[in-house]
């Protein structure tokens, strides 16, 4: 359904050095892009056909803001990758929303974490179905 995403930084390098963190804990390179304040970060082996993250300053050279009620949700292949998703944010400059967990509204088969990234964008990694039974890292 979706080609891409394009979120607004007020500081591109800070941006870019958080994202660069989250996404190699997902698996995800940057990507070749289209100028120096443009990153992309996606699937190396499918960067045409597949699906994109992108952060540059604003078109209208007006400030980035985050919008109120906006979350980019990433999906996670396991829980201990929400975990290391969570903590790498949060040393690379982002603020924690949620530790990881199960959360009562999602049902016990949802385990998620959320943060903010360094302008304040709302982001979760998701990790569903989750089982606590094979979850064997919990105290990462």
């Amino acid at each position: 359904m979706l080609t891409y995403i394009t979120i607004g930084t007020n500081n591109f390098q800070r941006a870019a050095n958080f994202y660069d963190a989250v996404f190699k804990v997902l698996g995800y390179v940057r990507l070749p892009a289209w100028s120096e304040d443009w990153a992309m970060w996606g699937d190396e082996n499918n960067p045409d056909e597949g699906f994109c993250f992108c952060v540059c300053p604003p078109f209208d050279c007006q400030p980035a803001m985050p919008g109120n009620g906006t979350m980019f949700a990433f999906r996670a292949d396991s829980a201990s990758l929400v975990r290391r998703f969570h903590s790498t944010g949060i040393l690379a400059g982002g603020r924690d929303e949620g530790l990881p967990g199960t959360r009562a509204a999602y049902g016990p088969d949802f385990y998620v974490a959320y943060l903010r990234d360094p302008d304040g964008h709302k982001l979760a990694c998701v990790c569903q179905p989750y089982s606590p039974e094979t979850d064997k890292s919990v105290k990462e």
